[in-house]
């Protein structure tokens, strides 16, 4: 049975991931060598604030944002992942679309539905008043 190198896991998430790169032609063409055509997650950011976050062909979507109307004055920065399971790229997306405030993805027009999970946002809590924190400063 062969070993995983250190610090890699059956189980791992992601295949390769660049964070906070700057935004220019060097730095998009690079992703295609190393996503090889695979699809993935990107968020464009304007400076660290994320502007958008979307899925698919990395290089092709980030050329596409560089020319786009809509988002090609809106970011500088850029970040991207590669999911080991192709099947979980629409699902992370979402995810993300949900976990940020719609201030912080300001050109996305929807926050996406996640596939095959029943939403429970019909229910309600018993008691709806929350635990109130006291904040010293």
């Amino acid at each position: 049975m062969a070993s995983k190198a250190h610090g890699q896991s059956e189980m791992a998430l992601m295949d390769a991931f660049g964070e906070m790169w700057a935004r220019n032609a060097n730095n998009i063409k690079d992703v295609r060598r190393i996503s090889e055509g695979r699809q993935g997650i990107y968020i464009l950011y304007d400076g660290s604030t994320p502007v958008y976050v979307g899925k698919g062909f990395i290089r092709s979507r980030l050329r596409a944002s560089d020319k786009s109307r809509r988002r090609k004055d809106s970011w500088d920065h850029f970040s991207w992942y590669l999911l080991k399971n192709k099947d979980l790229v629409h699902d992370v997306e979402v995810l993300l679309l949900r976990i940020l405030p719609p201030y912080l993805r300001s050109m996305n027009r929807q926050a996406g539905k996640f596939t095959g999970a029943p939403s429970l946002t019909d229910q309600k809590p018993k008691n709806s008043r929350p635990i109130y924190i006291e904040r010293t400063r």
